[in-house]
């Protein structure tokens, strides 16, 4: 905020050491100015600062101020924000200034990292940013990995602007070759998914809403089961997706914490369009608490249940996995579940949970050490008895190693994995096992 008057130099305080003492002190914003503006319209601009015109004494107005300044960065309008209140001629009377950088119009770059299996690989992308002067975002990306799967996917997306709206709508078109290794066959996937997406209460709750359309080509290989080959060939999966999630935890990737509640529901083949008719019930829960000499406990909990609507049994796509660094650690990737020959075959419900002990080790909030006993179960697409299933067919793991957070966007693990209970056939690994990805449970 600005002192002093005409032919004076101006002196600004932060605004921390103004905030919470300027109650009595009545505001008019006579004027809201931007610097540095060159490609956003002005509708949007106004859209952001309107509520500024409301603010009725100085606390208010520097509050707002910080409030619009943060909420131009979050929502994609500009890459950096900051506001100066500088007085006017009239009493009462102020003048907000906006020093603001736009994000760069177009950007270019290469990467090489990790995929959620564990696979490096290398992505390049290109976006233009902000294009019809609004925030908006139109990317594409293609991602190439070691073991030859690829994809390439166009995206747009659009902030819903307003003053603390946090919502937006998207688009993406992707097109995607992998190789399972769980079924031991290939998929081509070609998809068109529409979201919506809206925070409420302070942004701990999120609601996101997705329309998919999905051509979906499962290739057997020599080493396919015969199961697996039933369900080769071209289905298309048509669904509606809606999740509500909670989260206070105190970052995303490992929380000391804090909790974090997601409910999710699909339904796919309504009105018979499409060849998958199932509906997804899904809740996952995540929670941790600080303990004594820095210890902190973690714990995770995830339910999953497919119902299929149809006649048909549940396509082999559509079906719930269990296994892998992600979940089940020591188990391989997606491996639990019915098996036939050396494919994996699924499941109609599946729960687990695990708990985690923590350590921060050096540096402190990067490099930790870790322990962890994880359980869980796959239930029958054709199971009578669900739960009689789940319990049945119970695996657990425990473990030790460490954990390394990279910039809260990758964790990385290390693993010394050994299991308490399985089966003859599972796929299990005794000995150290590397983890890398962002959703861990």
């Amino acid at each position: 905020m600005e002192e002093g008057g005409h032919g004076r130099q101006k002196h600004f305080h932060r605004a921390d050491l103004l905030h919470g003492k300027c109650e009595d002190a009545p505001s008019i914003v006579e004027a809201v100015q931007f610097h540095g503006v060159r490609t956003t319209k002005g509708d949007a601009l106004l859209q952001e600062v309107s509520e500024l015109y409301k603010s009725s004494n100085v606390d208010e107005l520097v509050k707002n101020c910080h409030l619009a300044a943060k909420h131009l960065q979050e929502v994609g309008l500009m890459e950096n924000a900051s506001a100066l209140i500088d007085t006017a001629p009239s009493k009462n009377g102020y003048i907000v200034n906006f020093v603001v950088r736009e994000p760069k119009s177009f950007t270019l770059g290469a990467k090489i990292g990790m995929s959620t299996q564990g696979d490096a690989d290398m992505s390049m992308h290109a976006a233009r940013h902000s294009f019809n002067g609004r925030g908006e975002v139109a990317d594409a990306s293609y991602t190439y990995t070691v073991k030859g799967d690829h994809s390439f996917n166009i995206s747009m997306s659009k902030p819903l602007l307003g003053w603390q709206r946090y919502s937006g709508i998207a688009s993406s078109l992707s097109r995607s070759f992998a190789y399972l290794p769980w079924n031991k066959a290939n998929l081509e996937e070609n998809s068109l998914v529409l979201a919506y997406n809206n925070n409420y209460w302070g942004r701990k709750i999120l609601q996101q809403i997705r329309l998919n359309a999905i051509w979906r080509t499962l290739m057997a290989t020599k080493e396919s089961a015969f199961a697996v080959r039933e369900h080769a060939g071209h289905t298309l999966k048509v669904s509606a997706e809606h999740e509500y999630s909670f989260d206070s935890r105190d970052r995303p990737i490992l929380a000391s914490r804090g909790i974090v509640v997601k409910m999710g529901q699909e339904l796919a083949g309504a009105f018979g369009i499409g060849d998958a008719a199932f509906v997804r019930h899904q809740l996952d829960i995540q929670a941790a608490a600080p303990l004594f000499s820095k210890f902190f406990l973690a714990a995770s909990f995830h339910a999953k249940r497919m119902e299929s609507m149809g006649e048909n049994e549940l396509h082999l796509l559509d079906r719930v996995y269990l296994g892998g660094q992600s979940d089940l650690r020591g188990f391989m990737l997606n491996s639990i579940g019915t098996r036939v020959d050396n494919s994996c075959l699924g499941g109609g419900c599946a729960v687990a949970g695990a708990v985690h002990l923590y350590r921060p080790l050096f540096p402190a909030d990067s490099l930790f050490a870790h322990a962890f006993i994880a359980s869980g179960s796959v239930a029958s697409v054709r199971a009578r008895n669900i739960v009689r299933d789940l319990v049945e067919s119970q695996r657990i793991s425990v473990g030790a190693g460490i954990t390394f957070v990279f910039k809260n966007i990758l964790r990385l693990e290390l693993n010394y994995v050994q299991a308490l209970k399985k089966t003859s056939n599972d796929s299990f690994n005794r000995g150290f096992h590397f983890g890398a990805g962002i959703n861990f449970m």
